[in-house]
């Protein structure tokens, strides 16, 4: 307990009436980048027996397509959910539409950052790829080519597109993920350090809007407080729920290592870090079980 005020959830269970949509981030929360964290299944085994609406939400560089299709590997098939969302996903949809202001200057001949690892973000036709910054009218970053590389291998892209007055964006606005015992950048590093130099960046993904509301139209929702996102960062899945209204619930377990030497939540550093990022979770589970 915090203060008199906040309990850990013993588990969804607890809350699940009170929701009727149910908001779901994927690394982290349901599992490791590996295999599904233990308990996850009965939980979206449960919420389907009482008929709720689910989603993934997932700023992942890659289609939605291909995010279920792993999700189906580790066990959560598609009868688990009725739609994923991902960044790069809504980057390739807005870019296709052409319809949305703020990408109006995102034509013309563009440089990837990843090429290679994530050829799908951009849509077929929509613009011609370059090999160097210094050919293109724009940037489409959706993380480094290669996993290892840092940001130390773009510094001089990053520098020669600020130079060239290249907007950036970037379509995953995470800044790192854990693999395995390492901690690996991703696209939302790079756009730091470009808007840091100077750089002008577009952000699609959380904690942004944009996929938050292209959720609730899958699910069919309309009261922002019967909508739970369930997510284990606080800078982007809880900051976003709280910015657009949804209710969110935030799982220790993930990112922040909010647990102690007995698995117990800190909540003094939660405390913390809800100050740092501006972001305060309405519930808090140590990790996700129904």
């Amino acid at each position: 307990m915090n203060g008199g005020e906040r309990d850990a959830l013993t588990g969804l269970r607890a809350i699940a009436d009170l929701h009727d949509g149910f908001i779901f981030d994927v690394w982290g929360t349901v599992y490791d980048g590996g295999q599904v964290f233990p308990n996850v299944v009965k939980v979206f085994e449960g919420l389907r027996r009482l008929e709720k609406r689910i989603v993934f939400l997932s700023n992942s560089p890659q289609l939605p397509s291909i995010v279920g299709e792993r999700l189906a590997r580790i066990g959560l098939e598609a009868d688990f959910h009725d739609g994923i969302v991902t960044s790069g996903g809504e980057t390739h949809f807005q870019l296709s539409a052409g319809t949305l202001p703020e990408l109006a200057p995102f034509k013309g001949p563009v440089y990837l950052t990843g090429p290679d690892r994530f050829p799908d973000t951009l849509p077929p036709g929509h613009a011609g790829i370059v090999k160097s910054v210094s050919e293109a009218d724009w940037i489409l970053n959706a993380g480094p080519n290669h996993p290892p590389e840092t940001l130390d291998d773009y510094e001089e892209r990053l520098q020669e597109g600020v130079a060239r007055g290249l907007p950036m964006l970037c379509a995953n606005p995470d800044k790192t993920v854990p693999q395995g015992g390492d901690r690996l950048i991703c696209a939302g590093a790079l756009a730091e350090r470009y808007s840091a130099l100077g750089g002008s960046v577009v952000h699609i993904g959380k904690p942004h809007d944009l996929v938050f509301r292209r959720c609730a139209e899958i699910l069919g929702i309309t009261d922002r407080q019967r909508i739970l996102m369930v997510g284990d960062n606080l800078e982007t899945d809880i900051l976003g729920a709280n910015s657009i209204g949804y209710r969110s619930l935030l799982v220790a377990s993930g990112v922040h290592g909010l647990l102690d030497g007995k698995e117990n939540i800190a909540f003094s550093k939660l405390e913390t870090m809800e100050s740092t990022f501006g972001a305060r979770p309405d519930h808090v589970i140590d990790a996700l079980k129904w």
